[in-house]
């Protein structure tokens, strides 16, 4: 993980947080996923123009692998649009952004899904970041009696939003990648940009499709089209947040690595949650976020890492005693 990687995840995590945080506090529903991804798409438009990809010259395997990427796309907006109507930002945000940790973990030693696969300790780190995320999202009692919120459901959605988002992770990594080693175009920001729109595109399209076929969707459409710039705001975040994260993982040796930096997202959420949407701030989320930030550097340090601590520590034993 270079520190260049670091610093684009960094402000991807508020720019994510902050279009969560949106979608949640107005009426979350397909319908503004929709109008968000033709925000973002907007944005990216004349990336595509300015930089366009050589689409006759990119292997099939690229087009597969960004047909999967869409596909992942569309399980995560359906999974935050019903997530978030039913159950808390500061629930359901940390559970469903959890669980892809371990499964891109454990799949990066089946997938190529980076140049290197992580080592003992960064799966140790990623465990215990893993497991401080579900502290994080442990549910409160109350949440149980609710016929209208039972906890399969929270179960349910968190999963599919997981594996959309692993889904993605994956062949977005793996298209870049193709195009990086084609050698038909210098892999950077307009480029990056320019496959995020193709994506939009595909996202547009299959919400468009979806919000068209269900009743309760075309309702929320017009209830909010025309009515608040919150989704073209929320677009604009995804666009460049999403065009970060693609660079980073051309930066980065494994994409695993790039997601578990991307749970320092998990810690800003819950303020946003706790600050805007006024949700209480509970013993176990905070043991859930220590949890996480132990778990990151374990991850990012390097393997001889409790060598190094011990020999630091004799060396202030000796120095001062």
């Amino acid at each position: 993980m270079t520190w260049t990687a670091f610093l684009f995840i960094l402000l991807s995590v508020f720019l994510h947080a902050g279009w969560n945080l949106l979608l949640k506090e107005h009426k979350p529903s397909l319908a503004f996923c929709f109008l968000l991804s033709c925000c973002a798409l907007f944005c990216m438009l004349p990336c595509i123009i300015l930089c366009p990809l050589p689409m006759m010259r990119l292997p099939w395997k690229f087009w597969a692998c960004m047909g999967g990427s869409i596909v992942g796309e569309l399980l995560y907006t359906s999974s935050l649009a019903h997530g978030y109507k039913l159950f808390d930002f500061s629930l359901f945000y940390p559970l469903a952004r959890a669980l892809p940790v371990a499964m891109l973990a454990v799949g990066s030693f089946f997938l190529p899904l980076g140049r290197q696969r992580p080592g003992a300790w960064a799966l140790v780190g990623m465990g215990i970041l893993f497991l401080g995320c579900l502290c994080m999202a442990s549910r409160n009692k109350r949440l149980g009696d609710s016929p209208e919120r039972p906890a399969w459901m929270l179960w349910f959605w968190a999963v599919i939003g997981a594996t959309g988002t692993c889904f993605y992770t994956g062949f977005d990594n793996a298209a870049t990648n193709l195009v990086k080693d084609s050698g038909v175009v210098v892999w950077g920001l307009l480029p990056s940009c320019a496959y995020f729109c193709l994506v939009e595109i595909g996202l547009v399209v299959g919400n468009g499709l979806i919000v068209a076929c269900i009743p309760e969707e075309r309702k929320a459409f017009r209830e909010i089209f025309g009515k608040t710039w919150t989704p073209l705001v929320a677009g604009f975040f995804d666009a460049l947040c999403y065009s970060l994260v693609l660079i980073a993982y051309t930066k980065a040796t494994n994409a695993s690595m790039v997601f578990a930096f991307r749970q320092l997202g998990l810690p800003v959420g819950f303020l946003a949650g706790v600050l805007f949407l006024h949700e209480k701030a509970k013993r176990k989320k905070v043991i859930g976020l220590t949890a996480i930030v132990a778990g990151l550097l374990i991850s990012v340090l390097p393997a001889d890492w409790p060598q190094t601590v011990l020999f630091l520590w004799r060396q202030f034993v000796h120095a001062f005693f």
